[in-house]
């Protein structure tokens, strides 16, 4: 049975919520959204979520829990067009949520962090990509915010629910990608945070830098680090 599927409209409060959940224990969303309750956030996240689904370019996977059925695993990846649009059907109201999410944020949020992050990746990308790979600057989609961000790395979010993790899903969603990469002998170019760095390297990226975000340059607390790598293609 095939467990990876492409994520629809009605996933979305799933989605948002694989999204937060994953990363409580990193301090970039609590900087972004200082005083905001999860479920707010996640709240957000659902209306953020359109975003990616719209962007033809932005292909949006699921995985579910055979057992439980609950939805574990989130992924985003940015291909250039060349391989193909995601169609995903949405309703007007969730065409209409994708043009702008700012809106919909909650009143906390820290724009200085949210945009700081930005640029220290896109940055990133601009140093080490090319036109010849996946993950390139710039994206040939109007993009956002970083997660991310959804400006241009192929592995734009991989994430997995705390109590499904270790069960193979995020290798599996590796592979996919890994597979189209190879095909077309693209390199792969992603920001991990460090708990995801051992499952890039044992699937073949090379970490390229670390770089820190200070978010007391924002008036936040403290700082974070991020790992620059890429995956070289497979010969077929």
């Amino acid at each position: 049975m095939d467990l990876i599927k492409y994520a629809t409209e009605p996933d979305g409060p799933a989605l948002a919520k694989v999204n937060v959940q994953s990363f409580q224990g990193r301090r970039y969303l609590q900087e972004v959204f200082p005083g905001t309750t999860l479920s707010r956030v996640q709240e957000y996240k659902i209306v953020v979520g359109m975003k990616h689904l719209a962007n033809p370019n932005m292909h949006v996977l699921k995985i579910h829990d055979p057992v439980s059925g609950e939805l574990a695993t989130y992924s985003r990846w940015q291909f250039p067009a060349s391989f193909g649009p995601s169609l995903v059907p949405l309703s007007e109201k969730a065409v209409f949520l994708a043009k702008d999410s700012i809106p919909h944020a909650p009143q906390q949020m820290n724009k200085g962090v949210s945009n700081g992050f930005k640029k220290l990746l896109e940055e990133s990308r601009k140093r080490y990509t090319t036109e010849n790979d996946i993950g390139k600057w710039p994206p040939k989609f109007p993009t956002g915010v970083l997660s991310g961000s959804n400006s241009s790395p192929v592995l734009d979010l991989l994430a997995t629910l705390p109590e499904y993790q270790g069960r193979g899903f995020g290798s599996a969603v590796l592979k996919w990608g890994m597979e189209k990469a190879d095909a077309s002998q693209s390199r792969i170019f992603l920001e991990g945070t460090p708990e995801g760095v051992p499952i890039y390297l044992k699937h073949g990226w090379k970490i390229l830098e670390e770089v820190v975000m200070d978010y007391t340059q924002f008036g936040g607390v403290g700082q974070e680090s991020f790992f620059l790598m890429m995956r070289d293609p497979v010969s077929q």
